[in-house]
């Protein structure tokens, strides 16, 4: 399993920035009444054809399901992401090779193709509308050693904000999930799939499992169908929120979002950007920074705001920076690129 598993406070952005969920109030836990549970059972019974267990090398394992009878699957992207190969597996055993056709980073969803040899059941999605608060949902997935499994729970919310380099729209759920459900289908009780596994969290002290919603991205599925590949755009920089002690210490105004650091071969890098340095002068120590305060003459001053600002570009973007590097105001123009860091 990938690194959208790792617990929330253990994830990081550019290896410094812990994962944010915003304060949102967390509605008491719903259970499930008989008359639902049945419901979703038998959906669970006729959706099971459908659905796979995705095998991956490294060894990672996940989930997904065949969105058309001649062999297309939808699974979360980070399952198969940096493999070197995968496999699908379907509910009678049989196991088929497969190739990646097309993914939305920001998204976490991806488009596969098993090579089957005959047409195979698929599942219908729910692109127009989504589930609402309270509503029952399954989800099939491959966690705790169990193959092609139903789990069962209800919506928390519709709009949770999880963290910034992800959709900020997920679903929150108390469907128990677990390493192995990514890129499970979730389905309502009409039978249709209204999103994919994507992570699982502990907001508060309470578990939720996130879900990536459908609703709306009939369009941009059809595009990954047809081979559309999107990644996640990049500056190439570790930021850090200015904070009261951090402005104290700097002699800076609290404005703006430091610079920290910066990715090699990143367009931050690329376009001359400096990461925080200290040096010794006279004996004394002298710190060089730049501090990011626009971007495209948007102020900035908060470190998710600011991610988030670049996550809604594409690759290939151009951004301009405003920054402050000592007593200098620069403009600087850049190119967004994939995660420099990713291996080839």
């Amino acid at each position: 399993m990938r690194r959208s598993w790792l617990a929330f406070a253990a994830v990081a952005y550019l290896s410094i920035l812990a994962a944010v969920i915003h304060a949102q109030p967390v509605q008491p836990p719903r259970t499930l009444s008989a008359e639902m549970r049945a419901a979703l059972e038998r959906v669970y019974t006729q959706a099971l054809p459908a659905s796979v267990r995705i095998e991956t090398v490294p060894e990672g394992t996940g989930s997904g399901f065949f969105i058309s009878a001649d062999g297309l699957v939808m699974t979360a992207y980070h399952v198969v992401e940096d493999t070197r190969g995968f496999w699908v597996i379907d509910s009678k055993n049989q196991s088929f090779s497969a190739e990646l056709v097309g993914y939305d980073e920001f998204r976490d969803i991806a488009i596969l193709r098993a090579s089957v040899n005959e047409p195979v059941p698929f599942l219908p999605l729910e692109t127009t509308s989504g589930p609402s608060v309270g509503e029952p949902l399954l989800a099939i997935g491959n966690s705790r050693g169990q193959f092609i499994a139903p789990r069962y729970g209800i919506v928390n919310t519709v709009e949770r904000d999880i963290f910034p380099f992800f959709n900020s729209i997920a679903i929150s759920t108390t469907i128990p999930l677990a390493p192995g459900d990514s890129g499970g289908p979730v389905l309502n009780q009409a039978g249709r799939v209204v999103a994919v596994v994507v992570a699982i969290g502990q907001p508060n002290g309470v578990f939720e499992s996130y879900l990536s919603p459908l609703q709306g991205l009939g369009e941009v599925i059809a595009q990954l169908q047809a081979g559309r590949k999107r990644d996640v755009p990049y500056i190439g920089v570790q930021l850090f929120q200015i904070d009261d002690e951090t402005a104290a210490t700097l002699r800076i105004p609290k404005e703006g979002v430091l610079i920290q650091g910066l990715l090699r071969g990143g367009a931050a890098e690329r376009a001359g950007l400096r990461g925080f340095a200290i040096r010794r002068e006279n004996g004394q120590e002298v710190y060089e920074f730049d501090v990011i305060l626009e971007a495209d003459g948007r102020p900035f001053n908060n470190v998710t705001e600011l991610q988030r600002y670049i996550r809604s570009k594409e690759v290939g973007d151009t951004v301009v920076l405003t920054v402050r590097r000592g007593q200098q105001i620069l403009k600087v123009e850049l190119r967004l690129t994939p995660n420099p860091t990713r291996r080839s």
